[in-house]
């Protein structure tokens, strides 16, 4: 009996105090996965530094192209003229496409230090972050409208309580974070009622424990397991991907 209260204990505390953090975690790393990521190469891309950098780049891959253009016309086609002659042949147009393409590798990305910065931070503070800079009011396009960040793009997927071996990472849904936070907080109830009836009639609660006739034991968010979620979350990457 004794044992049997100690685990009851045990888990009420992982379900009360571990649990809803856990959950945050895990559907934090799936929208930087699924969402963090595209919008900060969106933001990258707002960057002056990039877009001067980017067009330099294209620019001088033109008049790359254009020089060798005229020296394989010249070459092949008017033996009587040198390619130094013509006056639009840049002998230093590789060597500049080359300076340009490397000033754009080496480019600073100011928001890499920002974020690295909150990698700690509440997810609220980070999706603030990545808020895009055209992304003003209600002229915003729908393809900004749709990639703007918000608290109901976090969710837990929820499994089915056997997998299909044939895809084993189909999931039956997928609820907001704060729906799964409130589902969890209704099973600590649960099995604290529980916990109490148990222990006014001297019956087990890992066997017989029921409150509402809802098991105890009943996981209402992740019938798997939060290793499942673990790895989903790992592997999301691919399924994006993909």
């Amino acid at each position: 009996a004794e044992m049997d209260a100690r685990l009851d204990a045990m888990s009420i505390d992982f379900d009360e105090e571990l649990y809803p953090h856990m959950l945050t975690a895990i559907a934090g790393c799936r929208w930087v996965i699924g969402h963090g990521l595209r919008l900060a190469m969106m933001k990258c891309v707002e960057s002056l530094e990039m877009r001067q950098a980017f067009a330099d780049v294209v620019s001088a891959g033109v008049a790359k192209g254009m020089s060798e253009g005229l020296k394989h016309g010249v070459e092949h086609g008017y033996a009587q003229r040198t390619i130094e002659s013509l006056e639009a042949y840049d002998l230093e147009a590789e060597a500049k496409f080359a300076a340009a393409l490397q000033s754009l590798k080496d480019l600073k990305y100011h928001l890499l230090d920002q974020l690295e910065g909150l990698k700690d931070a509440p997810m609220d503070v980070l999706m603030a972050s990545l808020y895009l800079e055209d992304d003003t009011g209600e002229d915003t396009p729908q393809f900004i409208r749709d990639h703007r960040p918000s608290s109901s793009q976090l969710t837990i997927p929820v499994y089915p309580e056997v997998r299909d071996p044939r895809n084993p990472w189909a999931c039956k849904e997928e609820i907001r974070l704060a729906d799964a936070i409130a589902a969890n907080i209704s099973r600590v109830e649960q099995k604290k009622r529980s916990r109490i009836v148990c222990r006014t009639h001297g019956v087990g609660s890992a066997y017989h424990a029921r409150s509402d006739r809802v098991p105890v034991s009943a996981p209402i968010v992740v019938p798997q397991g939060l290793a499942l979620l673990l790895v989903d979350a790992a592997t999301q990457t691919e399924s994006d991907d993909a």
